[in-house]
């Protein structure tokens, strides 16, 4: 048996035949591209632009501020500080000296950067080089994660050259900002490639990361030239095959695209739509059965529980030729087995076997929220609960709430499967979801900045800012200790590590592993104080030093 990347390669290869008729931006070909995707390419452009110039604006004026004040101390760090909670999605801001040195960072968690140096970087080589406004290509940050550096240089009041300051963050969240609320609901697709052909943003996020040029999966020749002739032209149109956003089937796109940058930096952006758009057939779980969720649930863990069984007794190999057989014995009510080794490498998924091989670990759902990672330290904790929102392939791939049962296999790999709660909304607002990043994140700085015990009184405090309503301030420690809670007073200074919902969800490790990998989206269900009820809740956690975290959330009522 082929293992799964060679299997993934041979299905892709065979997938890729691709049609191809493009135009550049002078040409007047006959191609038409999809009605309205030109128009959409370019407004999205304009967006993206219009958001690089207003975090160039942001650091521009770090840049006035910290000349003044100077480049380092309590002075520098609130201006950097009060810049990045403009930006909540943005990772973090320094100050780096002519010397390539980090003389100031924020939040607080990166106060361990500050005299590291960095000249060795090339994107540090060059913003200290050019001394003008640079927009870095997507690397590893010193901070651990791929991202992009925008920065702006330091001049004192007599011209000289003091260094510059910066703003991280992940390309793909910025420009799900501008992307993601102007496709919702349409039959768009967009991505966004470096002229390099490094993708940055793909409504498909499994393809965030690749490479047009050297990823085999675009070996095709006829891919290659429409992709050659997108990072060439600025504006275009044209037509190609390839799988669609769910990458369970090839289909036939038209593209439009524009461009979007400052200060030389040049992203493409792709707009595409399928023009076929008939169901595959067999492509289609059968409906869930009219029984209630509880009951739903029950029959999930007795299903997953036999699927590993099964792993168990007849071995890997035949294991997973079952679960990828869309008409073999584990396509039942609904239900359906994923696979993946224990790093994130999907090995059965059988509705999507084009993802076969491909490594999942850092995709996230609609709202933010890191699933495989999720599902891998579930696995590794000896099995559990996942909520997330995914395709649902029984209502043609519409993106739904769902919670998922895992169990480990062995040390290597395990096995899943899910129910759909189509009561539940699939994705809050991107305002809201910055709302609630941003008022963690100034819980934090407040934290960081009086210490941990007043910190935690006050928010605890039912009479002061932190308790409000829905919107309160929770925090942890990472033994799982509750440090703050002011609408049950009662749990504070318990440890909650083996506390559940109702469908096994353990939401406090959770909280913990998104905290200690830097921050980020979780899913609970909880007591809400306004209504009373138990209902679910996406939450954002950010850490505040190396032994606990902070935490709020917003609440959506069922459907």
């Amino acid at each position: 048996m082929m293992d799964m990347r060679t299997i993934f390669l041979v299905l892709a290869a065979l997938l890729l035949a691709v049609s191809l008729s493009v135009a550049g931006c002078t040409s007047s070909t006959t191609v038409p591209g999809p009605v309205g995707a030109e128009q959409v390419a370019g407004e999205l452009a304009a967006s993206i632009t219009n958001g690089l110039t207003d975090l160039k604006t942001g650091i521009a004026n770090n840049s006035r501020s910290l000349a003044a004040t100077g480049l380092t101390g309590p002075e520098a760090e609130a201006v950097l500080e009060q810049n990045l909670l403009t930006f909540p999605w943005a990772y973090s801001s320094l100050v780096i000296s002519p010397e390539g040195i980090v003389v100031a960072a924020v939040p607080k968690n990166y106060a361990g950067m500050v005299g590291e140096d960095l000249s060795w970087q090339p994107e540090v080589q060059k913003a200290n080089t050019d001394r003008t406004p640079v927009i870095s290509g997507v690397f590893l940050m010193a901070e651990g994660f791929t991202g992009i550096s925008q920065s702006y240089p330091i001049f004192s009041a007599s011209g000289e050259y003091l260094g510059y300051t910066d703003i991280t963050y992940a390309p793909e969240t910025f420009l799900a900002h501008h992307i993601d609320p102007v496709i919702s609901g349409t039959d768009y697709d967009v991505w966004v490639t470096q002229v390099d052909g490094t993708v940055i943003y793909d409504t498909t996020k499994e393809e965030i990361g690749k490479n047009l040029f050297s990823d085999p999966v675009y070996a095709d020749p006829a891919l290659q030239e429409i992709f050659r002739r997108i990072v060439d032209d600025l504006a275009g149109r044209g037509e190609y095959t390839f799988l669609d956003r769910n990458w369970n089937r090839p289909v036939t796109k038209t593209a439009a695209w524009s461009t979007a940058g400052i200060d030389g930096t040049s992203w493409r952006v792709v707009v595409t739509m399928t023009e076929d758009t008939v169901k595959t057939p067999g492509a289609t779980v059968v409906t869930m059965p009219a029984v209630p969720t509880d009951a739903r649930y029950a029959n999930l863990t007795q299903f997953v529980a036999r699927a590993a069984t099964f792993a168990k007794e007849q071995g890997k190999e035949a294991a997973l030729a079952a679960f990828n057989d869309v008409d073999g014995p584990f396509i039942e009510d609904g239900l359906y087995v994923f696979a993946y080794e224990m790093d994130g490498t999907v090995i059965a998924l059988p509705y999507q076997q084009a993802l076969l091989g491909t490594n999942r670990a850092g995709v996230t759902d609609a709202n933010g929220v890191e699933l495989v990672r999720q599902f891998i330290d579930v696995a590794e904790d000896g099995g559990g609960s996942v909520y997330y929102t995914y395709p649902n392939p029984g209502n043609n791939y519409r993106e739904e709430f769902k919670v998922s049962y895992i169990l480990p296999v062995d040390d290597r790999w395990f096995v899943g499967s899910g129910i759909y709660l189509p009561e539940h909304p699939a994705t809050f607002p991107i305002a809201e979801r910055d709302a609630l990043a941003s008022r963690v994140k100034q819980a934090r700085n407040h934290a960081q900045a009086v210490g941990s015990a007043s910190a935690i009184r006050d928010f605890n405090n039912l009479s002061g800012p932190y308790a409000d309503g829905a919107r309160y301030i929770f925090a942890y420690g990472y033994n799982g200790t509750t440090l703050a809670l002011p609408f049950q007073p009662e749990l504070i200074g318990t440890n909650r590590l083996d506390f559940a919902d109702r469908y096994g969800v353990k939401i406090i490790p959770w909280e913990i592993s998104a905290a200690k990998n830097g921050g980020g989206f979780v899913y609970v269900e909880y007591l809400n104080p306004d209504s009373g009820k138990a209902e679910m809740k996406l939450c954002y956690v950010a850490p505040v030093d190396d032994t606990w975290l902070v935490g709020s959330g917003i609440y959506s009522a069922p459907l």
